[in-house]
């Protein structure tokens, strides 16, 4: 395939969901699984193994509502909730119409922000971690 620039993927198409429940005002979600290495030292070269995986990210809204509150609370109560974030990027201009889905399951939230700036649209971030083995492709745009 040819690449061109109106089949790169665009953001503005995705939707971000929690629990089920569509996430209003989500206008960026960042995900990242990172190895943990060690070093392992063989004659004179050092190289590096795997040890684990680490799984966290972010949700960026602009606030409609207390986002989070049930969980928050849930947290303040001494419990540790545990969540799904669904991604779906559905953009039309995608290669052959395709759909890009995941799912995170076992998702924690980390931290509950309360930010108000005099003229400024209320955003909020949401750190989250995860386990690496709970993100599952659901669907994926492939290359025709």
């Amino acid at each position: 395939m040819e690449a061109r620039g109106d089949k790169a993927l665009r953001g503005t198409f995705a939707e971000v969901y929690y629990n089920g429940l569509k996430i209003i005002g989500c206008n960026k979600i960042s995900v990242k699984i990172t190895a943990n290495r060690e070093d392992v030292q063989i004659g004179l070269d050092v190289d590096t193994a795997i040890t684990g995986l680490k799984g966290e990210g972010t949700l960026t809204v602009n606030r409609f509502y207390s986002a989070f509150e049930s969980v928050r609370k849930e947290i303040c109560a001494g419990r540790d909730p545990r969540g799904t974030i669904i991604t779906k990027l559905e953009d039309p201009n995608a290669v052959g119409g395709q759909i890009e889905r995941y799912q995170i399951n076992n998702v924690a939230l980390n931290e509950f922000p309360i930010e108000y700036e005099a003229g400024a649209v209320v955003k909020a971030e949401y750190p989250f971690g995860f386990t690496p083995s709970s993100m599952i492709n659901l669907d994926e745009i492939k290359e025709k």
